[in-house]
């Protein structure tokens, strides 16, 4: 019955006999043993390159490489997907959430932008088009097209709560808001990071505002509850090495440096602001040579990247301040 059940479902799905490779990397897949089931879809996809569930097979086969920590691999599957089949909003969304992984939001911004012209915009879509169009410090057009398409967009599920949160950063991101716009966009902030089904990306963006207002100890509580649904998200880490790099009873150098060094290794190591933390961690620990060498890395890999690095100036300042020290 099994069999049978199988065969209709790939009939009525791709009008086809299955393909055993995919059904056994699936199988693979749904147990977690990426590295078995990428082979097996890899095998299929050599033989049967052209079949049309070819797509769906890349797709999975990129999320088996992002577990297994080949994030350029997984990123050269899902371009190629979103390349061929340019109405896959899949392969676009999974390519911009692993571009936000590794710090490259400005990549994210476009691959988004690219993809809103050739599939339907939702909130999950609108969401993502702001946080990673602010996140990178986008040109004030790609900003604003952003903050349309968000504008356009209504929806209660999870999403609309990272479009919300999304908004009310905006505004506060503005230049010159009005006092109470600004408060009023703050609360709105803390609300939504507050909530019991808070997306991580919400909180993520509240405690930047945490961290920026000095109010450390309410930031490093959040950041602790968001690891708890995205324990391995480089952003989450890194953050939360900053909080312990803050003067106050709970600082700590070393287990900071340790929290920057995972987040690092969890981009392998492709974010500059990732790396910047992790410079400022060495540098606390009293390590200013290693410090200053992944500085200096840090500023070479923001300067590849499309735009420039959001805290370049401040990440110039500790590198002069290295290189003076180091050579005296």
């Amino acid at each position: 019955m099994h069999i049978l059940s199988l065969l209709a479902k790939w009939w009525r799905t791709w009008g086809t006999l299955p393909i055993y490779s995919w059904v056994k990397a699936a199988a693979l897949y749904r147990k977690g043993q990426f590295a078995a089931a990428e082979k097996f879809y890899r095998s299929g996809l050599d033989r049967h390159a052209n079949h049309p569930a070819s797509f769906c097979a890349r797709i999975d086969l990129a999320y088996c490489q992002f577990k297994l920590g080949r994030l350029d691999d997984a990123e050269q599957e899902l371009r190629a997907v979103s390349t061929q089949l340019p109405q896959s909003r899949e392969a676009y969304l999974r390519m911009a959430k692993l571009q936000m992984w590794r710090g490259q939001s400005l990549e994210a911004a476009w691959t988004i932008r690219r993809a809103l012209r050739n599939v339907p915009v939702d909130p999950e879509f609108a969401a993502l088009y702001l946080i990673s169009a602010l996140d990178s410090g986008a040109p004030g057009y790609l900003l604003n097209e952003a903050l349309q398409v968000s504008q356009n967009i209504e929806s209660d599920d999870k999403s609309s709560l990272r479009l919300q949160a999304a908004r009310a950063r905006a505004i506060m991101n503005t230049k010159l808001p009005s006092e109470e716009a600004y408060q009023t966009a703050r609360t709105k902030l803390a609300q939504l990071a507050a909530a019991e089904n808070a997306p991580f990306e919400t909180i993520i963006m509240f405690s930047e505002v945490l961290i920026a207002e000095g109010k450390i100890a309410h930031a490093r509580r959040l950041l602790r509850r968001a690891l708890q649904s995205a324990a391995d998200y480089p952003r989450i880490l890194s953050l939360l090495a900053e909080t312990y790099l803050k003067s106050g009873p709970f600082y700590n150098a070393e287990y900071a440096k340790q929290l920057a060094t995972t987040a690092c290794q969890n981009t392998t190591w492709a974010s500059p602001r990732e790396m910047h933390i992790l410079a400022e961690s060495y540098y606390h620990v009293g390590d200013k040579v290693s410090a200053l060498i992944i500085a200096s890395k840090a500023k070479e890999l923001g300067s590849k990247l499309l735009g420039t690095y959001r805290d370049t100036k401040t990440l110039d300042r500790l590198i002069e301040s290295l290189s003076s020290g180091t050579q005296a």
